[in-house]
């Protein structure tokens, strides 16, 4: 028995080390992706520049010459699953001396990366980007003659991303450029992108000619007037460029782009290109001047100038050096305006634009800077619940608010969203930000306050639209709703709110939860689908980021947080931007199948004019009175208005309609015109996001789609004009 025993435990042993023997290889390879990384498989073969390492080692010192072959895996956990082929067409021999290392770049490989010689992808694929996530590059080595595997399979493991094109800053789109002598106009950008280094900017400048149409469209099918590249986000556009033409309009736009001098690395969406944003270069309407800015307290900022002939004017301001930095704004009528809810000790840019005339644009001062105060002692200011001594002594009344500007109720900046009145007595509702609440916006109502020329509340109460006991501050039903009360252009500006908030990180999984149960009767259900999946994902991270127990190991979760909130906000811009342009599209078709018609409705329109003029003015007033005359008793059908009259309201309803759409489809370039649009049409009960998306969900084409769409803008510009008897609706 004893003898039986040790014969079986020897055989285990030898088994063993016969497994443990089989597992050591003789080839070590150890491959390394190069940054910035390509999500085109296609440009690892095509490149001159390394892209990617693969570092071999044989390890037997008395072995030379030994013939190997590779085996290349690109594999994700989002289902991709692409491998070389046993016998890649092309490739050159590969020989190993034992312990010297061989260095292989993909110069050296491109035959692996050949779309011949790769399975797994279709040739659609192989030429776009792969889907954004982690991957893992691996290579196994074969021996050429017996082709037996010598190596482990190694990997190593990247993340895949591509990074969103700049945004432009100013000129700002519509905006007026002064004109000065010499020539000199500011352009500027912010980068977006995350991982990507040495990006240069190919700037392009167009002359607009006809300024009838879309300046995208016409961008896109002009020749530069200017092109330049940079690794700059500033350009200066001084005297030595081309002269700019006076009241001509021009479109700009950047490029970003990673390139080695020769081929290009695909590590940008839309490769690279940023938006289209056009300007007017005139002289008719002169910036603001002497522009200073004066410290209130560490959160606010007044800034004063002198107004040249304008009507209105517009604060930006932003945090300086700061990444994706957003302009804020803030409107106002009179010569000084202040800036709250800033941060102590804090850098900010800021310009003032004025506005000569209604509805058109604002010209800008150039950009100047502020910095806060800071207190002599970092002690925490806010003191809840006693009420401050504020003396005020000016009793002069404002002679006029509009919607963004601020006035301050006792201690609190109150931004205006909706107001009526003047001379100094106002009703309307807006919001203040409580800071001892992590900054939570409340909205408020205010009826028959007095305001003076400092826009300080003199008399009247402001009253909370929140919990009057404050009770319930941490339940997140009260802050989701309050993002969606302070939106006045429907479910387009609840998802704007809604990525502003999630890129500041404003937003955790409850408050993302909460936010899509809130949002998915207005949004078409594949999208809801794609951002549960992105909200999941952020979730789980969030747990792991909680049992995380190293530093390194926090940031590099953190990172991934971020990363994917501006995943999901991006997610939310490009929904948000699919609704404007499908509307877009039913509003440009409907001004086109009437459009034909033009001539004939002035033509009817003055017919109608004319003919009562002359009768009024030189006929017999009893014929006239005989031609329309008419009597209700009692209830009245359209069927006995005379016909004359129903004539005359139809072409009256044509005329208006047309025009009315005209005017929208001038300017569906501006994508603030569209929302204003769609808010509006919002008050004769027609939601054309709402209209999108039953229709999606429905399976509709997207030709369908735009004719529903086409109904529901006729029924809501038949309400405007019925609501507002034929006035602008933006007034």
């Amino acid at each position: 028995m004893y003898k039986k025993a040790l014969h079986t435990l020897i055989i285990l042993v030898t088994l063993c080390l016969t497994s443990v023997n089989a597992q050591v290889f003789p080839v070590n390879v150890n491959p390394q992706v190069i940054p910035p990384y390509s999500l085109r498989l296609s440009e690892y073969g095509t490149s001159i520049s390394e892209k990617l390492l693969v570092n071999l080692l044989l390890t037997d010192i008395n072995e030379s010459n030994r013939q190997v072959r590779l085996k290349f895996f690109v594999e994700s956990n989002g289902g991709v699953s692409i491998q070389s082929n046993d016998v890649v067409i092309g490739a050159p021999p590969i020989f190993l001396e034992g312990g010297i290392p061989l260095r292989l770049s993909n110069v050296d490989l491109r035959a692996y990366f050949q779309l011949e010689n790769l399975q797994g992808i279709s040739p659609q694929q192989y030429n776009l980007p792969l889907p954004e996530g982690f991957y893992r590059f691996c290579f196994e080595v074969y021996d050429a003659q017996s082709g037996q595997q010598i190596s482990r399979k190694s990997c190593t493991a990247v993340y895949l991303v591509l990074n969103d094109p700049p945004i432009l800053n100013v000129p700002n789109r519509g905006e007026q450029v002064l004109m000065r002598d010499p020539q000199n106009i500011i352009f500027q950008w912010t980068p977006r992108h995350l991982n990507a280094t040495n990006v240069e900017y190919e700037f392009t400048l167009v002359e607009i000619w006809d300024n009838q149409m879309n300046p995208q469209a016409v961008f896109l099918s002009s020749p530069p007037l200017y092109q330049t590249n940079t690794f700059a986000t500033t350009l200066l556009y001084g005297p030595g460029e081309t002269p700019l033409l006076p009241d001509k309009t021009y479109a700009w736009r950047v490029r970003a782009m990673v390139s080695d001098g020769i081929s290009e690395t695909s590590v940008f969406k839309n490769d690279g290109y940023s938006e289209i944003y056009h300007f007017t270069y005139s002289g008719a309407c002169s910036e603001p001047e002497y522009i200073l800015a004066e410290a209130k307290s560490t959160t606010s900022e007044k800034i004063l100038w002198q107004g040249v002939d304008h009507i209105r004017y517009n604060i930006q301001y932003r945090k300086k050096d700061t990444e994706n930095a957003v302009w804020f704004d803030t409107g106002t009528v009179n010569e000084n305006g202040t800036i709250y809810n800033l941060e102590p000790g804090t850098t900010y840019e800021f310009r003032v634009g004025g506005q000569c005339l209604d509805n058109g644009p604002f010209t800008y001062s150039q950009i100047y800077e502020f910095t806060t105060i800071v207190l002599p002692e970092e002690t925490n200011t806010y003191n809840c619940g006693i009420t401050p001594e504020i003396v005020i002594t000016n009793q002069e009344p404002l002679e006029t608010m509009v919607i963004n500007d601020v006035f301050t109720a006792g201690d609190f900046p109150v931004t205006v969203k909706q107001v009526d009145g003047q001379n100094g007595s106002f009703t309307g509702w807006g919001y203040i930000v409580v800071p001892y609440l992590e900054d939570t916006r409340i909205k408020v109502d205010f009826s028959g306050i007095r305001i003076n020329t400092d826009y300080q509340l003199i008399d009247g109460v402001v009253e909370t639209d929140y919990d009057e006991n404050w009770g319930g501050v941490d339940d997140i039903s009260n802050e989701i709703d309050a993002i969606v009360d302070l939106t006045t252009g429907g479910i387009l500006d609840i998802l704007e709110d809604i990525a502003d908030r999630l890129r500041e990180g404003e937003l955790t999984g409850e408050d993302r939860e909460a936010l899509l149960e809130r949002i998915e009767r207005d949004l078409p259900e594949d999208e809801i689908r794609e951002l549960e999946e992105l909200d999941q994902q952020i979730t789980a991270l969030e747990e792991q980021l909680e049992q995380a127990e190293t530093e390194e190991e926090k940031e590099e979760i953190q990172n991934q947080i971020d990363q994917l909130n501006q995943n999901f906000a991006d997610q939310l811009d490009q929904i948000k931007e699919e609704i404007v342009d499908l509307i877009v599209k039913a509003i440009e078709k409907y001004y086109s199948q009437n459009r034909s018609q033009e001539e004939k409705l002035i033509a009817d329109y003055d017919a109608i004019y004319s003919f009562s003029s002359d009768d009024t003015t030189g006929g017999d007033e009893s014929d006239l009175d005989e031609v329309f005359e008419f009597e209700f008793e009692g209830e009245t059908t359209v069927n006995t208005v005379p016909e004359e009259f129903t004539q005359i309201f139809d072409v009256q309803e044509k005329f208006h309609l047309y025009f009315f759409s005209k005017s929208i489809a001038e300017n569906v370039e501006d994508k603030e015109w569209i929302r204003s649009f769609v808010s509006k049409a919002l008050e004769t009960d027609v939601d054309l996001p709402k209209i999108l998306k039953e229709s999606q969900d429905s399976g509709d084409s997207e030709n369908r789609i735009i004719d529903l769409l086409i109904e529901g803008i006729e029924k809501a510009l038949k309400g405007l004009i019925d609501n507002y008897k034929y006035k602008y609706f933006g007034q």
